[in-house]
């Protein structure tokens, strides 16, 4: 791992080759015990506390727990397609690779979180949700049940992840926006 040309201190180029599995993965079982072992020193007490000292600390990467997710927005994007600077960057990719490449359809549509966070002085926010899991999620539903695949996309994404899961979220910047957060993960463990 060398550390990359992005300013953001939390972002490093991976030797894909040197990743290697520890272990089984870490069971759901007892709460999600063993997973919020590691997971839980890592929380922040908000997206404010998050937003403050970034500007000290340079930190770009968090996870807190929203005090209360008060809506979960699906919009349509502008553009359903990729952009040709987005598909030069994805081609890019591939050329520099040098292996098969199928270019992945693009989600045509932004999920958002509108929620307040434990911060007295909180107004509220809302954050694009990025999340891989999210996307293929989308695909999965769009597959099964064609044109409801929204009833059921929300069933996990609203109803469940607001009501029915103890929900944080991992939260970056992005590169080109320094002051700009978005959700990069979820992690929801049972209440």
């Amino acid at each position: 791992m060398t550390k990359a040309s992005d300013y953001r201190p939390e972002s490093y180029h991976l030797d894909i080759n040197s990743i290697r599995a520890l272990g089984q993965p870490l069971p759901t079982s007892n709460r999600w015990q063993e997973r919020k072992a590691i997971v839980m020193p890592l929380l922040s007490p908000s997206l404010c506390y998050l937003v403050r000292t970034r500007k000290e600390t340079g930190a770009t990467l968090g996870m807190f727990k929203p005090k209360q997710i008060s809506e979960f927005v699906i919009k349509k994007e502008e553009s359903p397609n990729w952009t040709e600077e987005e598909l030069a960057i994805l081609l890019q990719a591939s050329f520099l690779d040098r292996k098969p490449f199928k270019i992945l359809e693009k989600i045509p549509y932004k999920f958002i979180y509108a929620f307040t966070c434990n911060d007295l002085e909180c107004k509220g926010h809302q954050l694009s949700i990025t999340d891989w899991e999210v996307g293929q999620s989308y695909r999965r539903c769009k597959d099964q049940y064609g044109n409801n695949w929204e009833r059921y996309f929300r069933q996990k994404f609203e109803t469940e992840m607001i009501l029915g899961r103890n929900t944080h979220f991992y939260v970056g910047t992005l590169k080109a926006h320094p002051d700009r957060w978005i959700i990069v993960g979820l992690f929801y463990p049972p209440l």
